[in-house]
């Protein structure tokens, strides 16, 4: 039997019934590392906070053997840092004709466990490793949610999977990839303003600086369109334009008036939840900080994206 680690989503448990109805594999939740006794794996076993059974070494994670292994084609990840404004990527996006934008459905959570020696032995004479599974339940679990779409191309934005880039790239080896950056302080003051008293500046600088840095070396080394929050905010015609020429879209200018159609529910945990996402339109963003007003801890990444010249954050 096969267990599969999930976040608890109603897409896991919708998907984790169907696989079970009509491919009679059975699908059940393992308990996290720490219900087990065992420790969480860090960014190198799959990003921060994650939980659970042990990510597949990288050795084990490979490009898919067959065609038939995959049903999707040419997914598109929206990769960011937390509060980066990737919910109103997805929303406007979700607007197109074309294109679906679910909500953050965390794929990479979920973790396949052979829990036999038989389990293991079977799915290696049938070709599959415990890596090409879980490949398997993702591409299935996306694939599934763009059916049920009546779309052509989904969108998919959970700010971990920075985390999980250059394995999503392994999985499906035509997925493409938007980067979307936002002034790193404003990042930071975003995380620590939805509550500030559990997170406190300090705090979220740390926190979100571990995503920075992620997005930081998937985009030296992945292909991909950066785009940034302000410039979307500023002229959102202009910006959804590009990346619509990015996906081979045509262009629909009635996509920036999101809250014209249903995009689900805004819930914490799965997407941005507040008054400024709500109100369904393309709302200005907050004044960039001042050079001397950059944290230390900050510099660098503003250095890096361009928010600053290297001069001006350190004060010289």
């Amino acid at each position: 039997m096969l267990t599969v680690r999930e976040t608890g989503t109603q897409l896991a448990r919708r998907c984790a019934t169907a696989l079970e109805k009509h491919a009679g594999l059975r699908v059940t939740r393992v308990p996290r590392a720490r219900d087990r006794g065992s420790s969480a794996g860090g960014a190198a076993k799959g990003g921060a906070g994650t939980s659970g059974a042990a990510r597949p070494g990288k050795g084990r994670i490979r490009p898919p053997r067959d065609p038939a292994d995959r049903l999707l084609v040419a997914p598109v990840f929206v990769l960011s840092a937390p509060r980066s404004g990737s919910t109103l990527l997805r929303v406007v996006l979700d607007s197109h004709s074309r294109v679906h934008a679910p909500i953050e459905t965390h794929v990479r959570r979920l973790a396949v466990d052979p829990t036999t020696p038989l389990a293991r032995k079977a799915m290696e004479a049938l070709g599959h490793n415990t890596a090409d599974v879980e490949h398997i339940l993702w591409d299935r679990i996306l694939h599934r949610e763009l059916l049920r779409s009546g779309k052509d191309v989904i969108v998919e934005k959970t700010p971990s999977n920075v985390f999980a880039a250059d394995r999503f790239a392994t999985c499906w080896p035509d997925a493409r990839f938007i980067f979307l950056l936002r002034h790193p302080v404003s990042i930071a003051r975003s995380w620590h303003d939805a509550d500030p008293a559990r997170r406190p500046m300090s705090r979220a600088i740390q926190h979100t600086l571990k995503y920075m840095r992620a997005l930081d070396g998937v985009r030296q080394r992945l292909p991909g369109l950066t785009v940034r929050y302000e410039d979307v905010t500023a002229d959102p015609a202009s910006e959804f334009h590009r990346i619509c020429d990015f996906l081979g879209l045509a262009w629909e200018p009635g996509m920036i008036a999101y809250g014209e159609q249903d995009h689900g529910d805004f819930d914490k945990g799965i997407g941005d939840w507040r008054d400024k996402i709500r109100s369904g339109t393309v709302q200005p963003g907050r004044s960039i900080p001042r050079p001397d007003a950059i944290p230390r801890e900050l510099r660098p990444m503003c250095e890096s994206w361009g928010y600053v010249e290297a001069n001006a954050a350190s004060g010289d």
